[in-house]
């Protein structure tokens, strides 16, 4: 009986405030299609799992048939509208009064502080501006000796699989991919294909799984009652270590950085190259301390902050890219050969690979593209709406809503793209983009909150696919093979990515 007068009285609290307090954001959404199962404390998160269960990607497919582009959803009292639509998206990601996140990614605060994925407004503004001549292209091909190094240690991996039957490649790639994201974010080698028993390597792993469970369970989004879980004290002990090792990375790196430039006299140029000394590798960080120690309005928290945004952001994002692509390839055997018979023809007897030899690999780039089409990484972006924004598709978005930009289904729309959930690289040969809606596919988000380090992952992916396609042929599990997705931080395959490895003749 308790219970049921506590649910009662919070009806009515969400009734004065949707009705009384906010009754213009009201009367705006009800004029956007939704559902109707409505709980108080919940919205409509009970139809959500009435007809969906809890696979996010079944009810971004399910409430697509059921309303088309644009709906409404109500997550507790907090309204969220939902498009799909490439015109409105075209509005939204170009739109500078769009550009703040909101509350929607806090959870990842006590990981990423203040860092670019995060920060909006005039701070977010400023901070792109001085980064993103760190992901000038002169730069990045440093890079290239890093994934070299690193994709070698993933093709003696590999070999000790061959003809072994199906083993799950996740965990190889994942190592990997942090491997590579260590060395070229702070220029330090944590060896994670080496070390099986590294305390860094088991930390990342714990905090992403701290993350996701924070996103998966919606209690566990209260700070208090997170920390009484394993999860969460596994997460923060986890987190001590992570950031006790970039501390210690920017402290030596800054002294070596300040003997070199005392030594060398080196300054920023303007083509985004810092000269810093002798140097021949300047990785991320030691841009961000170049610029910091040439006087940037750039702090060591600002720094450390960013360090720890672009692990984050460029460990699980290029691994389950680089599986789902090994997985598509593996289906189809066809295009494998496609792009082994590429390979052979731009990298001949090279068995390390430059950057404008990976530049070459457009079929290559065309299954990665198809690849993040059908199994985009982040699959879905917020924008917080602080003042009433009309869109294209013809609703209007209240005053303090949340807009969802749903990519996933745009990417799976047939009128974006004929024959959606068909893998055909051919969408994306030269040429192919103008046959379609230029936001219609968004991988890397789009406009002015586009993902800073695309061109990276792009490079990244291209040169592990190709160390492993040279190499090796993938097949599936079994002649039925599929995947279980599961929407976590990060879109990614709930049992693994099962693959048999074979040395290609």
């Amino acid at each position: 009986m308790a219970l049921f007068w506590v649910l009662a009285w919070l009806a009515v609290l969400a009734y004065v405030s949707l009705r009384v307090v906010h009754r213009r954001r009201y009367e705006l959404a009800a004029k956007v299609p939704g559902p109707t199962l409505w709980l108080p404390g919940l919205g409509h998160i009970a139809d959500s799992m009435y007809h969906y269960g809890l696979s996010g990607i079944d009810w971004f497919i399910g409430y697509y048939k059921r309303y088309g582009n644009v709906y409404r959803m109500w997550i507790g009292t907090h309204l969220f509208i939902v498009t799909s639509h490439p015109d409105d998206i075209e509005a939204i990601v170009t739109n500078p009064a769009l550009i703040d996140k909101g509350n929607t990614y806090s959870l990842l605060q006590p990981w990423l502080g203040d860092g670019l994925l995060l920060l909006g407004g005039k701070k977010w503004h400023a901070r792109r501006k001085m980064l993103t001549p760190t992901f000038h292209f002169r730069i990045l091909e440093q890079f290239v000796e890093v994934f070299n190094d690193k994709g070698e240690i993933l093709q003696s991996k590999l070999a000790e699989l061959a003809g072994k039957g199906p083993v799950d490649v996740r965990p190889y790639i994942s190592k990997h991919a942090l491997d590579v994201i260590c060395e070229t974010a702070m220029g330090t080698a944590m060896n994670a294909q080496l070390q099986e028993d590294s305390e860094y390597v088991h930390a990342v792993k714990l905090a992403c799984k701290g993350v996701d469970d924070r996103h998966v369970f919606p209690w566990l989004a209260y700070d208090a009652i997170f920390r009484m879980t394993q999860s969460g004290k596994d997460f923060f002990n986890a987190l001590d270590i992570i950031h006790g090792t970039t501390r210690k990375v920017i402290a030596s790196r800054k002294l070596e950085l300040q003997n070199e430039l005392k030594q060398g006299g080196g300054a920023a140029t303007d083509e985004g190259e810092a000269d810093i000394g002798t140097k021949t590798r300047k990785m991320f960080i030691d841009q961000l301390l170049t610029m910091h120690l040439q006087g940037a309005d750039l702090s060591e928290k600002d720094i450390f902050d960013e360090v720890n945004t672009f692990m984050f952001e460029g460990h699980d994002t290029t691994m389950t890219s680089v599986c789902f692509t090994l997985f598509l390839l593996a289906k189809h055997p066809e295009v494998q050969d496609r792009v082994a018979e590429e390979l052979s023809l731009v990298l001949g007897d090279e068995t390390r690979y430059t950057s404008a030899q990976l530049g070459e690999l457009k079929y290559l780039e065309a299954v990665i593209k198809e690849s993040l089409r059908l199994y985009p990484s982040v699959p879905v972006f917020f924008r917080e709406c602080r003042e009433e924004f009309p869109l294209p598709s013809g609703y209007t978005v209240p005053a303090g809503a949340t807009i969802f930009v749903n990519g996933y289904v745009a990417h799976h729309d047939e009128k974006n793209f004929k024959d959606p959930f068909k893998f055909d690289p051919d969408r994306f040969l030269p040429g192919s983009e103008a046959k379609r809606h230029h936001f219609a596919y968004i991988p890397f988000s789009a406009g002015y909150r586009n993902c800073i380090g695309q061109r990276f992952a792009m490079l990244s992916m291209k040169a592990t696919l190709a160390r492993v396609l040279r190499s090796f042929r993938v097949a599936p599990a079994s002649a039925d093979a599929s995947l279980v997705l599961d929407l976590q931080v990060v879109l990614t395959a709930k049992d693994g990515v099962h693959l048999v490895v074979e040395r290609r003749q």
